[in-house]
């Protein structure tokens, strides 16, 4: 593959990880916006793991996309 075609692919995954990072918040949001009281505390709380674990997943593959590229700059 041609480095403009690996980097055009990897800016690509890029920006979908930058979708997936607004969505994770959207659905956070969404989740909790029209609660209130104990129902606020419940749904939070899960809203707010199941979040952190979207952003871990997100920036876990952020990284392996970026280390990758670098490992693909340093072989040439």
């Amino acid at each position: 593959m041609t480095t403009f075609a690996a980097d055009h692919d990897t800016d690509r995954q890029l920006r979908e990880l930058d979708d997936r990072t607004r969505t994770a918040w959207d659905d956070y949001r969404s989740s909790i916006t029209e609660l209130a009281g104990v129902e606020y505390e419940d749904a939070e709380l899960i809203s707010w793991e199941r979040l952190q674990q979207a952003l871990h997943d997100v920036a876990a593959e952020r990284q392996r996309l970026v280390g990758a590229g670098r490992e693909d700059d340093s072989e040439h």
